[in-house]
């Protein structure tokens, strides 16, 4: 009978998991499991952009943040960086094979000129410049929704940090229900440097 219980529990486990993952991409783990503080510090925070996309006709987003925070044993930073509206593209429809077709909101999001001086002032932080701290990072965009936005939709978002690289996906098709009382989303990308 335990062994029937030890394989239903690494099932379930599986299963959350799978579900926990479900809105990021493959890809997104990859290439942020080799992105590390170093490689942080050599960004530019001119490039970063945000792309936030939704299956609606109107910007879903109030507001929007990038977020950072690095850990280890003995130091904990937390910074939230705000950041503006770039360009925001028409509705566009999308035509699919094998049902209707959708439309697609993109707005495009940039850090605004406080947010490029708080990154910049945190590459330079004493702690991500030491190479041989051992910790955790993570970046995040955290959303705030529009009154009007729908109570129910889909939501992707996606990170520039290098345009000779391209975007990449934090999460995709992440389904927003705010009839639970939720009023926000945060997709978050989490690297540990290796030991």
């Amino acid at each position: 009978m335990s062994k029937a219980l030890g394989t239903i529990f690494i099932v379930t486990l599986i299963t959350l998991l799978l579900q926990a993952c479900s809105n990021v991409p493959l890809s997104t783990m990859i290439k942020m499991s080799s992105f590390d503080e170093e490689d942080f510090i050599q960004l530019n925070p001119e490039e970063l952009r945000v792309r936030v996309r939704s299956n609606t006709n109107n910007n879903v987003i109030a507001a929007n943040q990038l977020t950072y925070s690095y850990k280890d044993t003995e130091v904990y930073i937390d910074r939230y960086l705000s950041l503006e509206k770039v360009e925001e593209e028409q509705v566009r429809t999308i035509k699919h094979w094998f049902k209707g077709d959708s439309v697609e909101h993109i707005s495009w999001y940039k850090l605004d000129e406080e947010g490029i001086k708080q990154f910049r002032a945190l590459q330079q932080h004493p702690v991500l410049q030491d190479k041989d701290r051992e910790g955790t990072f993570e970046l995040s965009v955290q959303t705030v929704y529009t009154e009007d936005s729908p109570m129910q939709f889909l939501l992707s978002a996606d990170l520039l940090l290098d345009p000779e690289d391209g975007y990449f996906t934090l999460f995709y098709d992440l389904e927003i229900d705010q009839t639970s009382g939720a009023s926000s989303a945060e997709s978050s990308t989490e690297t540990q440097k290796a030991q």
